[in-house]
């Protein structure tokens, strides 16, 4: 049965009937009480406080749009973003190694077709700035591994280290490329 409530009987000597009173208190008429995840909870109120938030318009669970973006927040968003897409990039770039051109083949096309060293520089730019955040984020979070750096104004002096010494080291090195 796949109702809210279903019970199932435990035969004398089970493996869960032997649990009983070691591990869970089971019922005292050994049934073991299963509640869907999928089925609103039948506990007096809940259809009148649901249809109440409803009727308010708020969400029925917290959803993105109702939190204010925080420095902490969107540093660690950056973080996972630009490990995922640089883990995706190094694939790319991969598989530009093995075409019959190569790899150098494609830089050199990109430098061609450039409109001008404005245009390069700012796809540096954009290329290397978040290789840069995610290293140095990196760095940061080494040091909370290592419990330094905490407490939430540390967090958020540390952030925004983070974020200027990503853009100094990524101005250095478009500038050396």
């Amino acid at each position: 049965s796949s109702g809210i409530n279903a019970e199932w009987p435990l035969r004398p000597g089970s493996n869960m009937a032997l649990l009983r009173g070691a591990i869970c208190r089971l019922p005292k008429h050994n049934t073991i009480r299963v509640f869907s995840s999928t089925s609103e909870y039948k506990v007096p109120g809940t259809a009148e406080f649901f249809e109440k938030q409803k009727n308010l318009g708020r969400p029925m669970s917290p959803h993105l749009t109702i939190y204010k973006l925080q420095l902490t927040s969107g540093l660690s968003i950056s973080h996972r973003i630009t490990g995922a897409g640089y883990g995706a990039l190094l694939y790319g770039f991969a598989l530009l190694t093995v075409t019959p051109q190569g790899f150098s083949h494609w830089i050199n096309l990109a430098e061609t077709y450039a409109p001008g060293n404005g245009l390069m520089f700012a796809a540096k730019t954009i290329v290397l700035f978040p290789l840069m955040y995610h290293t140095v984020n990196g760095f940061r979070h080494l040091f909370w591994d290592l419990g330094k750096n905490l407490k939430i104004d540390q967090v958020y002096s540390t952030g925004k280290i983070t974020v200027a010494i990503s853009l100094l080291l990524t101005l250095a090195m478009v500038a050396a490329l």
